[in-house]
């Protein structure tokens, strides 16, 4: 059996809900409260989801995982165009304390995450984000 070049996004929050569910014994009814209880799950129970859907999707776990970091889960979180000034500013802030650059992606990312508490970001995101904002030539530092 081939494999598609990608993996659908629509079955893979219907087998995502439906894992979620076996393992807490409990009926998810949208795929945000499902992606909310696996963001609890223990490390042992993400693996046994990563390779119940991997069969599902005739991919390697190693491929599902990718796809939840990388994709899926990236429509739960805001739009971080939308924080660009504010990150900059952050990233800024701290070049001028004179704090290492390999240090500032994660500090600006818990400086930013504790200001918004309130809301649900992808901290890997955020922490490429910044990066692309350091690498970016019309930015002087």
């Amino acid at each position: 059996m081939g494999r598609a070049s990608t993996i659908s996004t629509v079955h893979f929050g219907e087998f995502l809900t439906h894992e979620v569910s076996v393992i807490c014994n409990q009926i998810f009814y949208t795929e945000y409260h499902a992606y909310s209880k696996f963001q609890e799950l223990h490390n042992v129970q993400r693996q046994q989801c990563w390779k119940n859907l991997s069969v599902l999707l005739n991919r390697t776990p190693q491929q599902v995982k990718d796809f939840y970091y990388n994709s899926w889960i990236k429509q739960f979180s805001p739009n971080l165009n939308i924080y660009k000034d504010e990150l900059l500013l952050l990233v800024l802030d701290f070049l001028h304390q004179n704090v290492e650059q390999k240090d500032i992606a994660r500090l600006v990312c818990e400086k930013f995450t504790h200001r918004y508490q309130h809301i649900q970001f992808n901290v890997k995101a955020i922490n490429i984000f910044v990066r692309k904002i350091m690498l970016n030539p019309n930015y002087t530092f």
